[in-house]
């Protein structure tokens, strides 16, 4: 107790306090720096950690694949057969398909009106209770005919009912991409369906388009929806057979033989970025397990020289050949972290705190939105029931404006119901509802505090959603101290920080003129997140602040009082009665005087 009262006599002896009050707005910007420094500085030896299998069940060092070159002209058999169903129809497709998988002995099904093909091959020491998937859409990520992904298959598929080691069932799937009908199929298996084969425990999505018999790399692509991410002992697994192989893995579209601290800040950066994009842009497939407790990973064929076409195949099959020797699903190693390359990662635990610091950035800016603008409490009292049903006025257009874009999905009808939420809102702020600037600076506080608690509860289930909107959205912090000064500065800070201008900034600088139409569409092909948070979190508070700094830029508030300036005129008339008050006391204090002088001398 002594210590603490020390301490505390300290503080208010130097003042601590009411500087650290003042400096409020300088503390959230060195933490929004200290935010991205931390981020900066995981990619330096000794911040991040080494790759390693922690489920000593995998074994893929023991794994030996019979999937050689004697399987070479079997791939190219089918190569052939399936570059002529180019032009054919899905249906088409499917039902030559779906005959080459019964002369295997295979159990053959399709689903969604034939668009989807799936073939169960059940285990023959298995109890027919667990399974993993092999993806091969018709149609790639680049749009491409997946014509090399779906022969090789197929010499898979054949080659795996030949042996008798598995205890899992496997499934071939054949969508008609890896986009919504992928993700329909899988919600369906889980639902629906009736011919399953268990639990699914991974999940390998195929890409290899018309490269031919070789290759020169693989490809590695593991963003989930809504940040999830498969367990980092699979994909360990499948670098450490293409390691073996003598292949070499891109992760980000940066080769792993060079790791130096420039190219693991690329990785970094550029897997946050594609984090937060999974879903909206170059949809691979094993975005569509997001959600069930699959871990599943795209693998996709690069080049055209290098390494055999079977060398790719024994990838998937080691692979295979790994999970198949688990005897419980995926849990030892991590589910939340961020790859730096092949061989490197960064755990939750040392990438967190960078969003813990910016959460607590817009926190401060909230304090300084309220301390140093001199609010009155006895005004927000007043004016509590307006600012409560503003907030819930907002928040419920809000919420009704991204209901009606999900059921009427077009990118103009986006546009038009930003323009009205923005246009009336301000209209009915300035005219019809007048608030004290006390409230005005008290709602533009509870504003920036949403989005800390936003940033707080995405922190760990999507930290690159949460960090990425966090660090947009900065600009919002620097209104409540520039608007009492710098009012262009303030329109420019609102500007730059509109989510949906960022958008559609973001989406002509990625080539994708559709990003905005692509972010909803993912809502109801995918089910992504990324919409609601974007409408329910980041743009109500987007229009509270812009609202109620215009409100007060009209109003030309330069300060706290509450009371407006008096005119000349009123200065005048109010000098003038002081004036003739004070004379008035003077004039009976004088009589008074007088009086009481004149009583003492007749008592003399």
């Amino acid at each position: 107790m002594a210590l603490a009262e020390n301490v505390l006599r300290k503080i208010h002896k130097l003042g601590l306090i009411p500087k650290t009050i003042k400096h409020l707005p300088r503390i959230s910007g060195v933490l929004v720096i200290f935010s991205i420094v931390w981020l900066l500085t995981l990619a330096q030896d000794g911040n991040y950690r080494n790759c390693y299998i922690s489920e000593n069940a995998l074994m893929p060092g023991q794994v030996h694949s019979y999937f050689r070159e004697s399987e070479w002209n079997i791939v190219r058999g089918y190569r052939e057969e399936v570059s002529k169903l180019e032009n054919s129809s899905i249906e088409e497709r499917n039902a030559i398909v779906s005959q080459w998988l019964d002369d295997f002995g295979l159990q053959v099904s399709c689903y969604d009106s034939e668009r989807v093909l799936y073939a169960i091959m059940h285990a023959s020491r298995g109890e027919n209770t667990e399974a993993m998937a092999l993806v091969v859409p018709w149609i790639n990520s680049d749009l491409e005919y997946n014509e090399g992904g779906i022969a090789l298959a197929l010499a898979l598929m054949r080659y795996f009912n030949r042996i008798s080691v598995w205890s899992k069932n496997i499934i071939l799937v054949v969508p008609p991409d890896g986009k919504r009908s992928l993700r329909a199929w899988v919600e369906a298996y889980h639902t629906s369906l009736d011919d399953t084969a268990g639990s699914i425990e991974a999940a390998v999505v195929m890409e290899y388009g018309k490269q031919g018999d070789g290759f020169e790399y693989y490809d590695m692509f593991y963003e989930g929806l809504n940040g999830q991410l498969p367990n980092l002992d699979l994909l360990n697994t499948a670098n450490i057979v293409g390691h073996n192989e003598g292949i070499s893995c891109s992760i980000q579209g940066i080769s792993g033989r060079v790791c130096n601290y420039t190219n693991k800040l690329k990785t970094l950066f550029k897997g946050i970025l594609k984090l937060v994009t999974a879903g909206l842009i170059d949809v691979h497939g094993h975005e569509a397990f997001s959600g069930w407790q699959i871990q599943a990973f795209t693998i996709k064929a690069r080049g055209t020289q290098g390494h055999d076409v079977t060398q790719f195949g024994r990838i998937v099959d080691q692979t295979f050949r790994s999970v198949n020797n688990l005897l419980e699903k995926f849990h030892q190693s991590f589910f939340f972290y961020l790859m730096l390359s092949p061989k490197h990662f960064v755990s939750i635990g040392t990438y967190l705190p960078a969003a813990v610091m910016l959460a607590l950035s817009y926190a401060v800016s909230a304090l300084d939105a309220v301390l140093n603008s001199n609010v009155v409490i006895k005004d927000i009292a007043q004016d509590l029931t307006k600012m409560i049903i503003l907030v819930v006025s907002v928040q419920l257009c809000c919420v009704i404006a991204s209901v009606i874009v999900l059921h009427h999905c077009s990118a103009s009808l986006i546009q038009t119901l930003q323009l009205i939420l923005s246009g009336v809102g301000a209209i009915i702020v300035n005219k019809k509802v007048k608030l004290s600037t006390s409230a005005c600076y008290s709602l533009m506080a509870f504003a920036l505090l949403s989005i800390s608690f936003m940033i707080i509860a995405l922190l760990i289930v999507h930290f690159a959603l949460a960090y990425v909107i966090g660090i947009l959205a900065v600009p919002l912090t620097f209104v409540p101290t520039i608007i009492k000064k710098k009012r262009a500065l303030t329109i420019l800070c609102l500007i730059v920080s509109n989510p949906f201008l960022l958008i559609f900034i973001g989406g002509r600088v990625s080539g994708n003129k559709d990003f905005l139409l692509n972010i909803v569409q993912a809502w109801v092909d995918l089910q992504s997140w990324t919409w609601f948070i974007i409408m329910l979190g980041w743009f109500p508070a987007w229009l509270i602040i812009s609202y109620f700094s215009i409100t007060l830029l009209i109003q030309g508030t330069n300060d706290m009082t509450m009371k407006e300036p008096a005119s000349k005129s009123e200065n005048a008339a109010m000098d003038g009665k002081a004036y003739e008050t004070a004379e008035k006391e003077a004039t009976e204090k004088e009589v008074t005087e007088k009086v009481e002088k004149e009583v003492t001398e007749k008592v003399e």
